[in-house]
């Protein structure tokens, strides 16, 4: 149904080439009935696609790839760690629904009412990410911008975040604030919170969090379903979190030995890749299936 929505609402505005492709399908298999009727509701012909697997050169060759779901894109993610900043949920561009809302659940084996229902969420979906790049001239901008970091810290970690931001910004890094504003006492969890919506969202590519000792921040981070945070207290740890765990929220404590010792920590965190061998992905999937 995507491919079809997709390919409709692109029609007359350029040299667009859309592909629906799933991580777990079998090559040839015609939509189901019910897939085909919805759509023909919108006046799309869908009968004479088939299904495809996605394959690294589908991967390779897209300029962007939209998952249904954020296990989707997480699974996408840890398959082809290449391909992270150009990999979206398809909804996130809508910003009147709150993060549980934007997935899209396969409809299959349901009523003919659920794929009615999966058919109006993509195609509400598809037009707000073309509203969305409409808005930024087609430039082909993402909501994320690569290197942008989110970070935040409650009182115990509040001169730290306040050191950090300025040295990541005179080194041009795009930080978004999300507060502590000052020593005063502070809940961490609200912190957490919002730094990891922003991380899973995709508005920022990594989170930095920081409280006294930075356990009540990583146990907070972690609740939110597509945030992998790491507390990490050296730069040698903060290296392994990135290339064998694929973490994207940094956790502190707020007293290092220094601030250089700090900096070396976010430094080698920032600057690390992960790491695409087959045992780091299949140990992280099994981090993300029991999210669900």
């Amino acid at each position: 149904m995507a491919e079809g929505i997709f390919r409709q609402a692109v029609q007359g505005r350029g040299d667009f080439r859309v592909l629906s492709a799933g991580l777990g399908a079998v090559d040839g298999h015609p939509p189901s009935s019910y897939a085909v009727q919805a759509v023909r509701e919108l006046g799309i012909d869908i009968s004479g696609l088939r299904s495809r697997m996605l394959t690294p050169e589908l991967v390779s060759q897209a300029d962007y790839i939209f998952g249904m779901t954020h296990n989707h894109i997480d699974t996408v993610m840890l398959l082809y760690p290449q391909a992270a900043e150009k990999t979206f949920l398809l909804r996130e561009f809508d910003d009147t629904l709150d993060f549980f809302e934007k997935d899209i659940a396969d409809p299959i084996g349901g009523s003919y009412d659920i794929y009615l229902e999966c058919r109006d969420q993509i195609e509400q979906g598809i037009a707000s990410l073309l509203r969305f790049f409409e808005v930024h001239e087609g430039a082909g901008i993402a909501p994320m911008k690569p290197g942008s970091i989110a970070i935040g810290a409650d009182h115990g970690g509040f001169e730290l975040k306040e050191a950090l931001k300025t040295h990541l910004e005179k080194k041009g890094v795009s930080v978004a604030d999300f507060g502590a504003r000052s020593n005063e006492s502070s809940d961490y969890p609200d912190f957490a919170q919002a730094v990891a919506l922003s991380v899973a969202q995709r508005k920022a590519e990594f989170g930095v969090l920081i409280c006294t000792t930075g356990v009540g921040m990583s146990m907070s981070a972690n609740k939110v379903p597509g945030v992998r945070a790491a507390l990490v207290a050296d730069a040698e740890t903060a290296a392994r979190a990135r290339q064998h765990n694929n973490a994207n929220i940094l956790c502190m404590p707020g007293k290092p030995a220094s601030l250089d010792f700090a900096f070396a920590i976010v430094k080698k965190f920032l600057e690390t890749k992960f790491d695409g061998d087959a045992r780091f992905v299949r140990r992280n999937q099994k981090i993300a299936d029991l999210e669900k």
